[in-house]
Order: C-alpha cells, then sequence, then structure tokens
C-alpha cells in the first residue's frame, strides 16, 4: 500500500465474483463477519503494497535463515491465549523453500483454491473472525496479489486484546521450527511470501531482515491509519504455488517455485493462471499510450490483456465498456458481454464475450485508428496496394513490424497499404501487400517492414 494512502472505510471485497455477492454476503455473515466488522473502525477488506517497497531476495537465504522473528508489538497488551492452527498429518519430510518475491502479473481476482483454504483455516481455528480475497483490477492504481487472489486479509485487530492474541499464535505458529528443524516451516508449507500486520512487513524473500517498518506507521498510533498500516487485519500474500493449492500443507507433496504468467511484450498484463512455472518471466518495458493518446485509449494500454468478462467490475471494465460502447457502469453485466461479443465479431475474433489477449489486441487496434490523424486518399480501389494519404506513419519508424506483430504501427500501415479488413493483426493479407510495395519500391521484399520500408512508405504518403 502506498504511504499517506487510506482506502474507503465501508469496503469490503469478497472473494467471489461480484455476480455471486448475495450468497458470499450471506456465507461470511454467518461467519460473523457483522460483529468482526464492528470491532474493527475503519476496516477494509483489500489494503494493497507497494511493490516498491518489497526488494526480492533469493530463495537461497533459506539456508542460512537467521531464528523466527520477533512479532509485532501490539497497542494493547494482553494477557490472553489463542490456539494454534491444527497442522495437517503425513508431511512430507522435505520442505518448500522460503518463496521467493513474485510481482503480480495478471488480472484475475477470482478465488484461488489455497487462499479460500487459508482463509478457511483461519475463521476455523478463530470462530467469529472472517476474510477476504480479490479486488477489483486497477483498483487503487498500485500491484497487489489481491488482484489475482492471493492475497488473504483476515480482520483482527490489536485493538482487540482476544484478537491481537489471535494474530500472535498465527504468526507464531507460521514462523517456528518444526520438529525437523526446518524453520519457518507453515509460512514454507503454506506458500506464504509476505506478511504485513501492525506497522510491520516480513517477507520469506528478505527472512534474514525480520520485521521491517512499513511505510511511516510506527508514528502514525490513530485509529483512523488502523487499516493502511494494517492493525485491523493481517495481509499474507501467497507465492503461486501456496495460492493454487499445491503446496505441501494441503498436498501432502512439497511443491516447486511457481513463477506464475507472464505478459507478453505488447500487453501490460498476463493471461490467468493456467500451470506452473519453473522460471522467471521475461523483462519488459511497461507498454505505455502514444503522446495524445485519449483517456480511453491511454486506459485500454494500461490495462490490456486483463482477464475480464461476466461478474468483474472497476477500472479495467470501464475501460472496456467505453471502447466497445456500452454503457460505462464498472459492472461487466450481460449488456457488456453482448457489446464485446458484437466487436469480436467485427474483428474475426473468437466471440466468448470475454476480454482476452486477442481481443484486447484488436481493441486497442481499433481505437488507436480512430485517433490517428489523416484521411485516406481517394482514387484507389479497395483491393488495390497503392498508399493513401494517411499521416503520422512517422511515429512509428523506429518499430520493426513482421508477421505475427500487432497493435497500432500494423494497423496503421494497413491503412496505408489499404489492405482489405485492416484490424492491426499482421497476417497474409499484410505480407502480401508489403511484399508487392517493396517490389514497387525496389526494395528487398522480404516482407519486413524496417526502416527502409517505412522511409519509403512515408515519402508515398506525401506524394
Amino acid at each position: 500500500m502506498t504511504a499517506g494512502r487510506q482506502h474507503a472505510a465501508s469496503r469490503v471485497h469478497l472473494p467471489f465474483p461480484r455476480s455471486q455477492t448475495r450468497t458470499a454476503r450471506r456465507v461470511l455473515a454467518g461467519a460473523g463477519l457483522v460483529a468482526a466488522l464492528a470491532a474493527v473502525p475503519g476496516v477494509d477488506a483489500s489494503p494493497g503494497v507497494d511493490a516498491s517497497r518489497l526488494a526480492a531476495i533469493p530463495a537461497s537465504v533459506v539456508a542460512d535463515a537467521p531464528a523466527a522473528p520477533s512479532t509485532p508489538l501490539a497497542l494493547s497488551s494482553t494477557s490472553a491465549s489463542a490456539p494454534a492452527p491444527a497442522v495437517p498429518a503425513g508431511l512430507p519430510s522435505g520442505i518448500e523453500a522460503l518463496a521467493p518475491y513474485v510481482k503480480q502479473t495478471s488480472c484475475d481476482p477470482g478465488s484461488k483454491p489455497g487462499s479460500v483454504s487459508w482463509g478457511n483455516l483461519l475463521r476455523s481455528t478463530y470462530p467469529g473472525t472472517s476474510y477476504s480475497l480479490g479486488r477489483d483490477c486497477g483498483a487503487d492504481g498500485m500491484a497487489s496479489e489481491h488482484y489475482e487472489g492471493r492475497a488473504v486479509d483476515w480482520f483482527v485487530s490489536v485493538r482487540t486484546p482476544a484478537q491481537a492474541a489471535q494474530a500472535q499464535a498465527v504468526l507464531d505458529w507460521l514462523f517456528a521450527s518444526d520438529a525437523a528443524g526446518h524453520r519457518y516451516a507453515n509460512a514454507r508449507r503454506l506458500g506464504i511470501m509476505y506478511v504485513i500486520w501492525n506497522n510491520r512487513i516480513w517477507g520469506s524473500y528478505s527472512a534474514d531482515a525480520g520485521w521491517r517498518a512499513y511505510s511511516d506507521c510506527s508514528s502514525a498510533t490513530d485509529a483512523g491509519s488502523d487499516t493502511r498500516c494494517h492493525r485491523n487485519h493481517i495481509h499474507f500474500s501467497l507465492s503461486w504455488a501456496g495460492a493454487m493449492r499445491r503446496t505441501s500443507f494441503w498436498s501432502g507433496r512439497v511443491a516447486a517455485n511457481d513463477y506464475g504468467p507472464c505478459a507478453p511484450a505488447d500487453l501490460n498484463w498476463a493471461a490467468a493462471h493456467s500451470s506452473p512455472r519453473s522460471a522467471p518471466c521475461p523483462s519488459h518495458p511497461t507498454v505505455a499510450a502514444p503522446s495524445g493518446a485519449s483517456g480511453t485509449l491511454a486506459a485500454l494500454i494500461r490495462y490490456g490483456g486483463a482477464t475480464v468478462g461476466p461478474g468483474y467490475g472497476g477500472p479495467v471494465v470501464r475501460a472496456v465498456q467505453a471502447a466497445v460502447g456500452a454503457s460505462v457502469d464498472g459492472d461487466y453485466g450481460p449488456a457488456t458481454a453482448a457489446a464485446v461479443k458484437a466487436f469480436q465479431r467485427t474483428h474475426s475474433v473468437p466471440a466468448t464475450g470475454r476480454m482476452d489477449a486477442p481481443t484486447w489486441r484488436a481493441l486497442i487496434a481499433a481505437r488507436s485508428a480512430g485517433e490517428v490523424a489523416g484521411t485516406t486518399a481517394a482514387g484507389s480501389s479497395a483491393g488495390s496496394t497503392s498508399v493513401s494519404s494517411t499521416s503520422g506513419l512517422s511515429r512509428y519508424s523506429g518499430t520493426l513490424l513482421h508477421r505475427g506483430s500487432s497493435g497500432a504501427a500494423v494497423l496503421a500501415l494497413q491503412k496505408a497499404l489499404r489492405v482489405p479488413g485492416a484490424n492491426g493483426h499482421f497476417g497474409p493479407a499484410t505480407t502480401s501487400a508489403v511484399l508487392t510495395f517493396q517490389k514497387r519500391h525496389r526494395l528487398t521484399a522480404d516482407g519486413i517492414v524496417g526502416p527502409a520500408t517505412w522511409k519509403a512508405l512515408i515519402a508515398a504518403t506525401r506524394q
């Protein structure tokens, strides 16, 4: 969570899609949510964490990890004690390495099985408490594992002695060594990546540093700061293996590190997690909107790749609704799904009614085309390879394009070459048009649009 930011006190994010909200509220209310929230001033279910504050440390710290760190001091003194969660029988002799820090890369806030199981274990061990998981993607503009369903907020308060004791019991249990001498045993078997509680943060990726100060919270002792300083709830972020319930605590088998889904180079967010990855994702620069882009295009590029569909909500949904002409209310309902399907059919994308990578690419390309300056020259037939008088091509002159490329640069190229059915995807028709253009202008006819081809194309548009 960014220092100084206070989340709305009244918003509770439930671990269910919006279509299941009523049922979810009944389930959580039956577990004591109303009572728990009444005891927690200014509660918000989903405070994030500023990812820039999390310095990643390799999992090699396992070998030299010190004894379990001391937990944060409670604001209220108490002699109360609380039980610890139960450890399952039949655990393997081996154990997971401490989880490396794997940042949020996707938008998929639906409940993950390991996150639900961890929340349920806390709730069953401590009746009357409650938890929440997912959050609408882009809700606060920060990286957060809540956007991937692999963060759990458990509602306990340091200002309530019994709840402070419960929190202490859980942290002691997580960080204790087991009978075999494995340090941080339960945290490792659950795939706990980091914990924020009572002004401090502990990360498995920097376990040797113990508890560290979180933001300016040690000096912000007022009750109004309890949410952002995590004094009225504990935030647990899980590794992907932990979130998917593959760790030994649940499966009885030691899980390898899972680095989660990777975003493609041309989109900012990855597709939903589908299978484990044993290697970190390659690094790509953030895709930014071109200068002068509209707010809608800028939002589409910022959220490009996000997995959203019926039941989802928030800023990403509003951007999609604005682009496809649906009513902009932030709720992905039947009308939005119908508008997305119509767009998909028009742009030769499978009409699923959900936003996936091909649909994002087509939507960004279509929106970009509407904002490219210039007009089409008269006098050329629709199927010809003559060049239109579209201006603004120079902005793409440093972009290398070839078959398989997509985006605004491809769409501008297609419009300039009058490719029928221009859709921002460099396919066979675009390749043919490029080859024809290159031959006519005595360029190397390889179907690749590089500096020489761009130069000739820009010159042709000025004729």
